[in-house]
């Protein structure tokens, strides 16, 4: 059996040593176990769903596109706009929740159909994991208030 003997410097390192890797993976584990919580109205899927509107008839499609770019652009920055193309999507918002968050996010996608008789939209939604990554999902919240407010303003009304 060999045995070393540590001069003065070693034994200071070894003693630092001793309490900064015990530290450090405390940190590690804390910083992991309080990751990002979601809010509520998060769903984790990778296709959130598309709700539909009914257009309601005598609203022709230039009266339909300026009430929805109305709306959505009261909420959301447009990032993409086709108006030949009948769709709609926002850039990313951090604050829909009603305060700024760094780890989660929102944007909404709306797209007439083809014969131009029905709104879709979907919501998108992401929050930042404890890991640092990107969980993709929807928002309830987000998707029930744009497709409410879209059917109070062109939408077909129900019977």
């Amino acid at each position: 059996m060999r045995v070393y003997v540590l001069t003065h410097e070693e034994v200071i390192i070894v003693s630092k040593l001793r309490w900064i890797i015990p530290v450090s993976i405390l940190g590690l584990i804390l910083l992991l176990a309080s990751g990002c919580v979601a809010p509520g109205s998060f769903v984790q899927t990778m296709e959130p769903v598309w709700a539909s509107v009914e257009i309601r008839e005598g609203i022709d499609y230039e009266h339909a596109w300026a009430s929805v770019i109305d709306l959505v652009a009261r909420k959301f920055d447009l990032e993409v706009i086709s108006k030949e193309g009948g769709y709609v999507r926002s850039s990313w918002m951090y604050t829909w929740t009603g305060e700024f968050r760094e780890d989660y996010r929102v944007r909404i996608i709306v797209k007439f159909s083809p014969d131009r008789s029905k709104v879709e939209v979907k919501s998108e939604a992401n929050y930042r994991s404890g890991a640092g990554f990107w969980v993709i999902g929807s928002d309830t919240v987000v998707l029930q208030t744009l497709k409410t407010d879209i059917m109070g303003t062109i939408g077909r009304v129900t019977r």
